[in-house]
């Protein structure tokens, strides 16, 4: 049983996904917002970086986008002539341009872009808090059935159809009624379509990207082409491979939007919509308010008393398994290392998709000695993480019990809502020796006297810094000490609610922090 559950938070929509009611996905879309996942942009071309073979596009949001040549579509010359004869400011007539030759695989992104450019790009991974948003130029309108690909000649096939002669019957009746240069990729959910109704919907998606390029006459980069399309139909369009069998809301706007979705497109199974009217918050009723809480922490419990720990790091997420309290019991050790570490898969593979971690994720299980148990978790990691949308590999385990993974992101990462950077550490981890952060603050006070020769200097520290200062500098009366400056008194106050590597020094009528 899966059930989505939508709930309105200020401008975010919260998407949470239950399967057998456990929290298994967890994002929030922002409405209103400068962007979102898949929108479509008219951008220029502001650098090329032959060191990384990639270009910034400037698409109008506070950091630019990233285009690596890997994502440079087949269908990039004919692209490259429509947006040229757009900024000609002439009607550029599709049917008539010429398709070349793909870009090679290998080639330089130099060969093709040069800053100015103006370039059509499509988002397909949200920016970060240090990077800006992933781009491609295979542009895309997604359906029920298919997905469109314009400036392309692309007939696919959902790489979740397996079979090779299912895969080659859809194709040949695709071909029925492809019409250049509007590429193809038949969906998973588009098998329970028959040819006529693809037909059709190919038809209406072609339309809807002829309306974009008349909304596209006379404009000027950056501009966001798919704008409009509202925080609902993001949702719906992005579980339609995968449709949830219930859909709860708790607002009646909300329940109104969806309503009207599903009128105007006509889903094949479609899910049942629930308006929750009890008076326990949506959230508290299905417990996924705690369940986010207890989840997205730095450490995760197991059932049977051990936990897993979850580190990012600038290259790679990290995962730790460990026995916890079961270390501690009359038990086998090749006995608990087995349980726990197949109870780590199944939730490793949960959190993957909880958090929507991606690149390079290495998980280090419990040692194990037999061969034979680590094929078990391996094969038990495997089989959780097929339910995963995303497209992951997944490498078997090492002798050392090392298991890697690369998993796709689309969305920013979820972090731990519960938890802020540490005031001292500053979310480090380590503090300095406490030592340092004492002698850099002598060091601006001694600044500080040299400045005022005359004036009564007042600061205000920890009580454990001036304890420190009141051993080092000999007996001195309250809320004095002598000598800290040369030859002369400083009056001191005392403020636990001061970080130990903090002080403040007051001027006029305000505390100046002196080390921050």
């Amino acid at each position: 049983m899966r059930e989505l559950v939508l709930t309105r938070r200020g401008e975010k929509l919260c998407v949470y996904l239950l399967e057998h009611r456990h929290l298994v996905e967890y994002h929030e879309v922002v409405e209103g917002g400068e962007y979102a996942l898949g929108d479509i942009f008219l951008g220029s071309v502001s650098q090329v970086n032959k060191g990384l073979n990639a270009a910034f596009v400037d698409i109008g949001l506070v950091r630019e986008g990233f285009l690596h040549v890997s994502d440079i579509a087949p269908g990039f010359f004919l692209q490259r002539a429509y947006v040229e004869a757009l900024r000609r400011a002439k009607r550029p007539s599709v049917e008539l341009l010429q398709v070349e030759a793909s870009p090679p695989k290998e080639a330089s992104i130099a060969e093709y872009l040069h800053p100015g450019d103006w370039i059509l790009v499509q988002v397909v991974k949200e920016m970060s808090d240090t990077k800006g948003p992933r781009l491609s130029t295979q542009v895309s309108l997604t359906g029920q059935g298919l997905v469109l690909l314009p400036f392309s000649t692309e007939i696919g096939i959902s790489h979740r159809i397996v079979d090779p002669v299912q895969r080659q019957a859809w194709r040949e009746q695709l071909k029925a009624f492809y019409r250049a240069p509007y590429g193809m990729i038949l969906r998973t959910g588009g098998q329970k379509l028959s040819p006529p109704e693809l037909e059709a919907e190919y038809s209406l998606l072609i339309q809807k990207w002829e309306d974009f390029q008349r909304k596209l006459q006379g404009k000027k980069p950056p501009y966001r082409l798919s704008e409009g399309s509202s925080s609902i139909t993001q949702v719906i369009q992005d579980y339609l491979n995968s449709m949830p069998e219930v859909i709860y809301v708790a607002d009646e706007t909300l329940y109104a939007e969806i309503q009207q979705y599903f009128q105007i497109h006509r889903l094949l199974s479609p899910p049942a919509l629930r308006l929750h009217r009890k008076k326990e918050p949506l959230e508290s009723y299905f417990e996924v308010d705690r369940a986010t809480r207890l989840l997205l922490g730095r450490t995760v419990t197991l059932p049977n008393g051990g936990y897993i720990v979850i580190e990012r790091t600038e290259a790679l997420h990290v995962i730790d398994v460990n026995s916890g309290s079961l270390a501690a019991q009359n038990r086998p050790p090749e006995e608990v290392a087995l349980q726990t570490n197949l109870l780590a898969a199944q939730e490793i593979a949960r959190q993957l998709r909880l958090r929507d971690l991606g690149g390079i994720i290495v998980v280090d299980f419990i040692d194990m000695r037999s061969a034979e148990h680590r094929r078990l978790v391996y094969e038990r990691l495997c089989e959780a993480m097929k339910a995963d949308r995303a497209k992951h590999v997944v490498l078997p385990m090492s002798e050392f019990g090392l298991v890697q993974i690369t998993r796709q992101r689309r969305r920013a990462p979820v972090e731990p809502s519960e938890e802020v950077p540490c005031p001292t550490c500053h979310g480090k981890g380590y503090l300095a020796h406490t030592a340092v952060p004492y002698d850099r603050i002598e060091e601006q006070l001694v600044f500080w006297g040299k400045a005022y020769p005359r004036a009564i200097l007042r600061v205000k520290a920890h009580p454990l810094l001036v304890a420190y200062w009141r051993e080092k500098y000999a007996f001195s009366p309250p809320s004095w000490i002598w000598n800290l400056l040369p030859h002369r008194w400083l009056q001191i106050e005392e403020d636990k609610d001061l970080p130990l590597g903090r002080a403040l020094l007051y001027q006029g009528s305000d505390w100046v922090a002196l080390l921050e």
